[in-house]
């Protein structure tokens, strides 16, 4: 697991087994169809870029095959056991929090498609996640045309986009998941080959009981 950067602006980076992977492309493929489409959103532009949603509060959509119920409960365990192992929280109330799935979705990606610069929400409680399924075969470390780049300048005080800031750019490989604060800018180059497909959920920090109401969360 990788740590970048530090109490607003953070980005966790690890890998998820075989198993999971094959879990959620099993999950999305077998209901692909039934499942709420948009077609090129504000920040998903380009050919044939697709976002399947999975869960849609906003459009009070939720997909209806127990299986990926059964699986977020694990996705969401692994999202809070990298979180809690990283040093972005107080050490006090790392054991009081929790995560609430907000949205759900898949995007599916071809050539020249990408992400403009876009955040999740930016409320200040907020868990962006994301799970690398396919990338292009002609992805190679250090080709900028594949990458998706985050602005590392950005936070729930600071939402301006700085042409002076930094940025981390990553590259995608099948099995990556990307953990970052729901504010933080991010986009990605135009893909020149291939198809992309990731998958995202949105998370909410709540109190891990509803007695812990009151407990005060914030980052280091």
């Amino acid at each position: 697991m990788k740590v970048f950067g530090s109490k607003d602006c953070w980005v966790i980076e690890d890998y998820l087994d075989d198993n999971l992977v094959s879990k959620i492309k099993t999950i999305t493929q077998e209901n692909l169809s039934n499942l709420y489409k948009d077609k090129e959103s504000y920040s998903t532009t380009g050919k044939n870029a697709d976002q399947y949603w999975l869960i849609n509060r906003e459009d009070n959509f939720f997909i209806k095959d127990s299986k990926f119920y059964d699986f977020e409960k694990e996705y969401k365990n692994q999202i809070l056991n990298r979180i809690k192992s990283s040093d972005l929280f107080d050490e006090e109330i790392k054991e009081y929090i929790d995560l609430n799935c907000m949205n759900a979705w898949s995007v599916i990606g071809e050539e020249n498609s990408y992400h403009t610069v876009h955040d999740h929400g930016g409320h200040c409680y907020g868990i962006s996640t994301v799970f690398y399924l396919e990338v292009p075969e002609t992805n190679v470390e250090d080709d900028p045309e594949n990458n998706i780049f985050l602005a590392m300048s950005t936070g729930p005080k600071n939402f301006v986009y700085h042409v002076d800031g930094s940025y981390l750019e990553i590259n995608p490989e099948v099995g990556k998941l990307l953990i970052f604060p729901s504010w933080l800018l991010h986009g990605t180059y135009p893909q020149t080959k291939g198809i992309r497909q990731t998958f995202n959920i949105d998370y909410r920090i709540v109190p891990a009981n509803k007695k812990d109401k009151s407990k005060n969360f914030s980052y280091n």
